[in-house]
């Protein structure tokens, strides 16, 4: 019964690490959208001067 629940709680840290990796992974790739959407904006206010 105690290895049950050892491995249960083993099974609920993965799945929270897999989460924060998971939100990690979407703030990066959120990051490197508004990084690109700025130099584009920059980019085209620059030319058109």
């Amino acid at each position: 019964m105690a290895v049950k629940s050892s491995k249960n709680k083993k099974n609920i840290r993965t799945a929270e690490e897999t989460a924060s990796r998971r939100q990690k992974a979407t703030q990066v790739v959120f990051a490197v959208f508004a990084v690109i959407l700025i130099l584009s904006m920059v980019l085209s206010a620059v030319t058109s001067y």
